[in-house]
């Protein structure tokens, strides 16, 4: 299981460079329909008064749980994509698979 520390003050790319270590593929982050710039912090995207808290994950997780887990518990929306970021992955695959996709 890895672990992704997310707090009010990380940033878009902090959070990215763990993803990408732990998992092999990609997370995108929205500003609300546009994708959100690498220096954005946490709290500048989130939609809830007090985010922060760590995520644990495992190369098994679904896609779709790990995008409702951040819209739910950061009021932030993310995708995950493959690993060079050009293709979103199906919400029915696991972090592991959406890297090799």
């Amino acid at each position: 299981m890895a672990t992704i520390k997310v707090i009010k003050s990380s940033s878009v790319k902090s959070i990215k460079a763990q993803f990408t270590k732990e998992f092999a593929c990609s997370i995108r982050f929205y500003n609300g329909k546009k994708i959100a710039d690498d220096s954005t912090k946490i709290f500048e995207l989130s939609k809830i008064d007090n985010p922060g808290g760590e995520l644990e994950l495992g190369p098994k997780s679904r896609v779709s749980n790990v995008e409702k887990y951040f819209k739910e518990t950061f009021g932030i929306t993310v995708q995950i994509s493959n690993s060079d970021d050009s293709k979103l992955a199906d919400n029915s695959m696991t972090l592991n698979q959406a890297g090799k996709a």
